[in-house]
């Protein structure tokens, strides 16, 4: 199974009709689309992308399935979550969904950065639920995927979250599912 669906798969068990969530890295749209159908039309999904590419066929996507009245979109980056979010949904996101690396199909040179992915991620942290989830897909197969990787970790470990791993290290460079839980 793809780290995508095992994501799909956990999410399904805490999104329910009229949660919210968060795509923090909508790229394509399909985490967006996914988040926005478990909602359902009382739900909210905050969805995120840096490029107005990504933007662009998030919005189309989610148009063509007529989900587009759930979802709000921000060209921000993912490192600004707080600014798109109300504060009153602070601990009450239910599945928070990071697909790291560059835009499937768009120019490879732009990327998510450690640090950003870092802030953002705390961020995420901070308005998650208690039962909630957030599932973190990083890619180490390209340049700088290794290095936010290890942040990442880093910042796991320090913070001493509570997460698994499914599969972690088959490869040195195939990409890692975290599913993160707030204790």
């Amino acid at each position: 199974m793809r780290l995508v669906e095992q994501a799909h798969k956990e999410i399904e068990k805490v999104l329910s009709l009229g949660d919210h969530a968060i795509d923090a890295t909508a790229g394509n749209g399909h985490d967006t689309l996914f988040l926005a159908q478990r909602v359902g039309a009382d739900g909210s999904v905050f969805a995120f992308d840096l490029q107005q590419e990504g933007i662009i066929k998030t919005t189309n996507l989610l148009e063509e399935n007529n989900l587009i009245s759930q979802v709000t979109l921000f060209q921000k980056c993912h490192s600004k979550l707080s600014l798109g979010i109300l504060p009153a949904l602070k601990g009450r996101i239910q599945a928070i969904t990071f697909n790291l690396g560059y835009l499937p199909g768009g120019d490879k040179e732009i990327i998510t950065k450690p640090e950003s992915t870092v802030s953002a991620l705390q961020t995420a942290y901070d308005y998650l639920s208690l039962d909630g989830i957030i599932s973190l897909i990083a890619y180490r197969g390209h340049s700088g995927g290794q290095l936010e990787y290890e942040q990442i970790k880093k910042l796991i470990s320090e913070k001493n979250w509570s997460f698994r791993c499914p599969q972690e290290n088959l490869r040195q460079k195939s990409p890692v599912l975290y599913l993160i839980n707030k204790s």
